[in-house]
């Protein structure tokens, strides 16, 4: 069976030159006007995309939809961070700018077919550096808190713990979602993996815990 790599999009100029990329990769083509129109088969590999408007960005959604196994690359004009993170988030497994050398493009493709996304560096950082730092984890639990969080890990209720503390439910979970902020977590699953991880569930019950 042929293994195939979709050329989607693009002058023929450019579809010549990916047909001539692609064979040096080891893998046949087919060049297609538009996604929706290639029936991939057992056959197809992945696919390189033109993307000439927002357009082309909704086929990809709705082909990695249909074909999760098949890795898409985008090729955009201008690439910038913002167009980067729509072709991501459409389902493409990397995006390059169509100036780039023959080369970096050869090897986006070997990485999607890998499974591994690929970006320019100076893009990725700019958008890695618009994710929030987590947040500061105190150093101590007390041990109140240490005993609210091994009652939760032996699957108590948040209604059973209120009746234990001598609390009402609702201000159970009040003092809960502040705990929870304050050791960077958002539910009771991921306090109870912290717990495990810093000792608090080996402790004695109403012992402090750093």
């Amino acid at each position: 069976m042929v293994q195939r790599i979709a050329i989607v999009g693009g002058k023929p100029t450019w579809q010549r030159g990916m047909e001539a990329m692609v064979a040096d990769l080891g893998f046949g083509t087919v060049v297609c006007a538009d996604l929706p129109s290639w029936e991939p088969g057992r056959g197809g590999q992945a696919v390189v995309v033109f993307i000439s408007d927002d357009e082309t960005l909704d086929t990809i959604v709705d082909f990695a939809a249909e074909y999760p196994h098949i890795p898409v690359v985008a090729v955009i004009p201008d690439l910038d961070l913002a167009s980067l993170a729509r072709a991501v988030r459409a389902g493409a497994s990397g995006a390059i700018d169509d100036a780039d050398p023959a080369d970096e493009l050869r090897e986006v493709i070997s990485s999607a077919l890998r499974g591994r996304v690929s970006a320019p560096i100076h893009l990725a950082r700019a958008m890695a550096q618009r994710i929030p730092p987590p947040p500061e984890i105190s150093a101590t639990v007390d041990g109140r808190e240490a005993e609210w969080l091994q009652l939760l890990a032996r699957g108590e209720t948040v209604a059973s713990l209120a009746e234990h503390i001598g609390y009402s439910e609702r201000e159970t979970y009040r003092m809960l979602g502040d705990l929870y902020q304050r050791l960077g977590v958002t539910n009771r699953t991921e306090a109870i993996i912290w717990a495990t991880r810093h000792g608090v569930l080996d402790a004695a019950p109403g012992a402090p815990s750093v």
